[in-house]
């Protein structure tokens, strides 16, 4: 798996869950990127090929719907706790690795543990504007 970049509206504890199944993680206050605007993250995966991690499903939805190709974006849905935020991550990791690749996937994980996997190009998730690419 490529990469994965945390956005700040979650915890970096959540690094901590990816590195131990041995994937590299990075959060954006890492990076020098604390404060910075959804677009510019959504720039800087494009640019470094990170898959995205964030809660921030509205503006993160539009923003890719604009982008042909992607490294993958996962949405953990709620707003909950930093110790739920690692359970949740870990099943959308679960998820992640059953695929052959996030190329254009968008995993999303609810409260329930639920967790959908879509290609973005066949199947686009509500909220996304296809015509926009």
């Amino acid at each position: 798996m490529d990469p994965i970049l945390i956005d700040e509206c979650l915890s970096p504890d959540l690094a901590a869950v990816a590195m131990m199944r041995g994937l590299i993680a990075l959060h954006v206050s890492w990076v020098n990127r604390e404060g910075a605007e959804d677009w510019e993250i959504a720039a800087l995966a494009a640019e470094r090929d990170y898959v995205v991690v964030t809660n921030n499903r509205r503006d993160f939805l539009r923003l890719y719907a604009q982008l042909a190709v992607h490294n993958g974006l996962i949405i953990i849905v709620p707003s909950v706790r930093y110790d739920e935020q690692c359970r949740l991550f870990d099943l959308a990791l679960d998820a992640a690795a059953r695929q052959n690749s996030l190329i254009n996937l968008f995993i999303e994980v609810h409260r329930d543990g639920t967790v959908d996997v879509r290609n973005w190009a066949k199947d686009p998730p509500d909220g996304a504007n296809p015509g926009g690419r």
